[in-house]
């Protein structure tokens, strides 16, 4: 099917600055604000593969004008997961080490100096070494046994506070589980539905769900629009592994919403936006690789103001990188 033709709108998006008094230039007092946290909330690191570990970096900082002396303790607790998720410490990972260092505007690292974990997990910070990187070294249970969790939590906290990123979530991702062999990022190729434009092609990210074991997400979905990626909301889909498929729901949000001048939504292509339904994905994992295949094109439009189309493509592949 070719569509002949399209409405050419600049999605603009508004930025609210508040005010501030200039001639008062705020003050950071290291006696009373200087604080200790993880530069990130969150990462997953795969499990180990053929005996070759995956390696996870997290990253914290004592935050500080002059440089202080401080020095803060973590570890491990699973606590806030089910039995059944939690990952232990020698059998699903183990520290195998840390560094504290400075750290340049351009990531440079300088001063590096290793941590001596063996009197207890205990990071210390001065002047010279404001940055720490805790190394988080994951083992091969050799068993689909799902994705295990634990958190690295901060405490006894010396010589200053504890900042608001005083926990940090890590999933280790089981290598045996089929869902996770769709999480990565994809190369995207489609047909234009549009007469004389050339194929698309784009960068697809997949991941999965936080709780829904079947459900991943793809972003973004399509591009539109004169978009970035990161503006491009991502939509969900259901996957049956014993099947090999992946059911996308039309009429998900990728830009704006409800109320709103856009509300842009993905729909099926016909005689008229099919907003209600699923489309369909086959795919296939060979020797490592995944190939994602759709049964039907889709496109964009912008139902707030019935406008068709931003986007229609046949239907595309995505092949995992």
């Amino acid at each position: 099917m070719k569509i002949k033709s399209l409405i050419y709108t600049t999605l603009a998006a508004s930025l609210l600055f508040a005010s501030c008094d200039l001639n008062k230039q705020p003050v950071f007092d290291d006696n009373t604000q200087a604080y200790i946290a993880f530069e990130g909330a969150s990462a997953i690191v795969k499990e180990a593969v053929d005996g070759v570990p995956g390696m996870l970096e997290v990253k914290l900082h004592c935050a500080s004008v002059e440089g202080i002396n401080a020095e803060v303790v973590f570890e491990a607790v699973d606590t806030a997961y089910a039995e059944a998720l939690r990952a232990k410490v020698g059998e699903a990972f183990t520290f195998v080490g840390a560094e504290v260092y400075n750290e340049d505007t351009q990531k440079n690292r300088s001063n590096v100096q290793t941590v001596d974990l063996t009197a207890g997990n205990v990071i210390k910070f001065d002047a010279d070494h404001r940055f720490a990187s805790i190394y988080v070294q994951t083992i091969d249970n050799n068993q689909q046994g799902g994705d295990k969790k634990f958190d690295l939590v901060l405490n006894n906290v010396k010589g200053c506070n504890l900042g608001a990123h005083s926990i940090f979530a890590v999933t280790i991702a089981d290598d045996e589980d089929p869902m996770n062999m769709l999480v990565g990022t994809y190369a995207a190729t489609a047909a234009s539905m549009f007469d004389g434009y050339p194929d698309e092609s784009w960068e697809v990210t997949i991941s999965r769900d936080d709780e829904a074991d079947n459900k991943i997400w793809f972003q973004p979905i399509c591009m539109f629009g004169g978009l970035s990626a990161g503006s491009i909301y991502p939509v969900y889909a259901l996957v049956d592994v014993a099947k090999g498929t992946i059911a996308m729901p039309y009429g998900q949000c990728v830009y704006g919403g409800e109320g709103q001048s856009y509300n842009m939504v993905i729909a099926g292509v016909g005689n008229s936006p099919v907003l209600s339904g699923i489309n369909i994905a086959n795919f296939e994992v060979v020797d490592g690789g995944v190939t994602i295949s759709f049964s039907d094109g889709f496109g964009v439009g912008n139902i707030a103001a019935n406008e068709w189309w931003y986007q229609a493509i046949q239907a595309p592949t995505m092949v995992k990188k």
